[in-house]
């Protein structure tokens, strides 16, 4: 496709917009799972709209392999040098909720699902009937939602901050336009298998227990009535199936838990019921490069089996490794001049990371107790 210029004030584009840009060197656009939306064009000097690419207007590009609806980016900078090429930055229309503000004053929506959420923080935006934007949600799970504190930009309240509605009622948001949709899966499984020796170009993986714990330990603190300090500790609460060496203790502030004077026994079911709901085994990610195949001649004709969008859930063989797992796509860079994908991001899902952890960690020992053997073999 070729992109289009649109003047700042356009929200309807309905028309051709000021110009095309045909002479576009390249145009990427990235996509990240609930996150960037961002749209980097090379355009030459000597172009014949050069004059016309200002920031603040905006570029109408296909977003998406199979998209059918066009997406509106704004222009937010414009870098130059002495090259003839200069790079255009543009962010899609929907940061345009990092500008418009929610105040501040606590409010709490009782029993609301997530689409009422949204539309009731839209009605406290302090420009509210300036939001151009209509929310949707396929979430039903109702909650009283609540929102306090200082002023807050409307884009992090969705997502961004403690609290917020993807905090609060999970899911994956799709930006269309001026339509936000928070769907409960955004993406959906096709049966997709990324396989080596097929379309798996790449595969990079880390294991992480920077953040894993084994066990916590309680405390509260406040003053009575008559300033003096009251303090309570708990003993130190762990899960049995300790794989470390050590146990991993966490300490938790129970302060504000509890309206009056916890006793020790409190302390502890609370404590014990933190690790329960939240010790995690050791974070592994994966990231993933494949060839999209359904964009080449040879698999034309089963190119709707075998297509990748974004949120999707893919499967992943890597034999050398004993890897056999599902993977979710978390990016995607599509070149608009090319009406084709450039890249495609994938990350674990964690429902069958503990098995390919354990058969990862045997295959690279029987790697390494191999590699050992050759070497004593070769001296």
């Amino acid at each position: 496709m070729i992109p289009r210029l649109y003047e700042s004030t356009e929200t309807a584009f309905t028309t051709f917009g000021i110009c095309p840009l045909p002479e576009s060197i390249s145009c990427l656009v990235t996509e990240g799972r609930n996150g960037q939306y961002t749209l980097e064009m090379e355009y030459p000097r000597s172009g014949m709209w050069f004059s016309e690419i200002k920031v603040d207007r905006i570029i109408l590009a296909t977003a998406h392999d199979g998209d059918e609806h066009l997406q509106a980016f704004k222009i937010e900078r414009i870098e130059g040098s002495l090259s003839e090429i200069v790079t255009i930055y543009a962010v899609h229309l929907s940061y345009q909720l990092n500008w418009i503000i929610v105040t501040g004053n606590s409010n709490v929506f009782y029993g609301v699902n997530a689409q009422n959420a949204m539309r009731q923080v839209k009605e406290n935006c302090i420009i509210s009937p300036s939001c151009p934007f209509t929310f949707y949600s396929d979430i039903t799970t109702e909650k009283d939602y609540t929102v306090s504190g200082e002023p807050l930009p409307f884009r992090s309240l969705l997502g961004g901050v403690e609290g917020s509605i993807l905090d609060e009622y999970g899911g994956e948001f799709e930006w269309d336009m001026w339509d936000v949709h928070l769907w409960q899966q955004r993406g959906s499984d096709n049966g997709v298998r990324i396989t080596y020796g097929k379309n798996l170009t790449g595969i990079d993986w880390e294991t992480d227990i920077s953040e894993t714990f084994t066990g916590a330990v309680a405390f509260y603190k406040s003053e009575d009535t008559e300033g003096q300090e009251v303090y309570v500790e708990g003993d130190v609460q762990t899960i049995l199936n300790n794989t470390f060496s050590f146990h991993r203790i966490i300490v938790l502030d129970a302060s504000s838990e509890f309206e009056t004077v916890p006793t020790k026994p409190q302390l502890n079911t609370y404590a014990d019921n933190y690790v329960r709901q939240n010790a995690a085994p050791p974070t592994v990610s994966f990231t993933i490069q494949f060839f999209p195949l359904w964009q080449t001649e040879e698999y034309r004709d089963y190119a709707d089996f075998e297509r990748v969008s974004l949120c999707d859930t893919v499967h992943i063989v890597y034999p050398p490794l004993n890897i056999e797992l599902d993977a979710k796509v978390v990016k995607t860079v599509y070149n608009v001049l090319l009406d084709r994908y450039d890249s495609i991001e994938v990350s674990t899902v964690k429902k069958n990371l503990s098995t390919t952890i354990f058969a990862m960690q045997k295959e690279i020992k029987r790697l390494s107790i191999s590699g050992s053997s050759r070497r004593r073999l070769t001296r």
